[in-house]
């Protein structure tokens, strides 16, 4: 089976895409940042493709500044 890469998407859709492409085996590691729990949307960082599945870490995103949007100096 050949699995696509969706590493940097969020996890919502890089689960609906490997659904889609028949990958029925899929586990799902979450990581962190020591003491800090980020409360943005999930992304995944790394996708490994053992025989018997994929496994993909994600970690939630850190919401912008709204400087940081606009590309401005803060």
């Amino acid at each position: 089976m050949n699995v696509p890469t969706v590493v940097a998407l969020r996890l919502d859709d890089a689960e609906a895409i490997l659904r889609e492409q028949g990958v029925s085996a899929l586990e799902v590691k979450q990581t962190r940042p020591p003491g800090s729990t980020p409360g943005g949307p999930l992304r995944v960082l790394r996708q490994r493709t053992p025989p018997d599945g994929v496994e993909l870490v994600v970690a939630a995103s850190i919401p912008l500044l709204e400087t940081e949007k606009n590309h401005e100096p803060r």
